[in-house]
């Protein structure tokens, strides 16, 4: 369960600071509040998804 939380958390961190970057990139002004709803989010996916490929790999 370590394993998918942190993925999930290194990609979410990834993903947020690359849409952080392109909000700069847009002049954009810096959102805590998106940073971490795409932090949180992201990792929740990533984290889920990730559980359910390895689950699926040990089912067969």
């Amino acid at each position: 369960m370590k394993k998918y939380i942190l993925s999930g958390l290194i990609s979410g961190l990834v993903f947020a600071l690359i849409m952080a970057g392109w909000d700069y990139y847009k002049e954009l002004p810096f959102s805590v509040i998106k940073f971490i709803a795409h932090l949180v989010l992201f990792a929740a996916l990533n984290g889920y998804l990730t559980y359910r490929r390895d689950h699926k790999k040990l089912n067969k």
